[in-house]
């Protein structure tokens, strides 16, 4: 049981941290995001569609690892 613990706390420290990368990596998300509408209504909507399509992209990649992740660490949850 001990054993079962240690690995679930190691899975969780783990999420943990791949949920404050994401958190990050969400906040430069919205500056890239903001850069592409701000192009697109400015006059460069070729150049901003591209901004945001690398907005797209980055969200469905955060949103992958957090969920990875949290799988990972119920599948060791402690029972």
């Amino acid at each position: 049981m001990k054993d079962e613990k240690k690995e679930y706390l190691v899975h969780k420290q783990l999420y943990d941290e791949t949920a404050r990368k994401n958190k990050k990596i969400g906040m430069v998300n919205l500056v890239i995001f903001g850069i592409g509408l701000a192009l697109k209504y400015l006059g460069m909507p070729e150049t901003g569609e591209h901004f945001i399509w690398l907005g797209f992209v980055i969200l469905l990649y955060t949103f992958g690892s957090n969920m990875m992740a949290k799988r990972e660490m119920q599948k060791h949850k402690s029972k």
